[in-house]
């Protein structure tokens, strides 16, 4: 198994940081939106938190990098009072999303446009199905417009994922930068 280097853990946990904080921004926007269709507002900002796993994923390319993102995020998110109604389900709906971004980064070996999109709207919509699934128990149209949000969330949160994962990968050595 390939180590993580100093550099790589830092940035790691930048991106955990940097996750939650754009969240708790982005979620009283998109709760202005989701309130008149009386829906839950977090699946329209979810794929802006899981760029910032995506683009640590990159950084730190090895196997269980995003998962472990995803649940230090959930830790966080519990202990600052982040996680809403999920509430101890957060662990799960948090390090999901991680698990997907992992597994498919082994399948998918470009890192180009498509596969920041692809991705991003795969961990965007099994972090919503899920906490549909554990707690808001939507059904029908609500629960189309919930995942349809939370696939319009991904393709903009990949979009931004690839954008400042390009100019990341600039500061990156080129060792830290071979893929596992």
């Amino acid at each position: 198994m390939k180590r993580l280097t100093t550099r790589q853990l830092v940035l790691m946990a930048f991106c955990v940081v940097l996750g939650l904080l754009i969240k708790r921004i982005i979620s009283p926007v998109t709760n202005v939106l989701t309130d008149f269709f009386r829906i839950p507002g977090g699946s329209a900002a979810v794929g802006f938190s899981l760029a910032f796993l995506l683009i640590g994923r990159e950084a730190a390319p090895v196997f269980g990098s995003a998962t472990l993102m995803g649940f230090l995020q959930s830790l966080l998110a519990l202990a600052l009072g982040f996680s809403g109604y999920q509430g101890v389900f957060a662990v799960l709906t948090y390090t999901l999303p991680g698990l997907i971004i992992d597994c498919s980064a082994l399948l998918m070996k470009r890192r180009d446009l498509p596969y920041f999109l692809c991705v991003s709207v795969l961990s965007c919509l099994a972090s919503a199905a899920l906490s549909d699934a554990l707690v808001f128990h939507l059904a029908g149209i609500a629960l189309l417009l919930w995942l349809l949000l939370a696939a319009c969330s991904g393709v903009v949160g990949g979009l931004c994922a690839q954008l400042l994962y390009a100019r990341v990968q600039k500061i990156l050595p080129a060792e830290e930068r071979t893929r596992t």
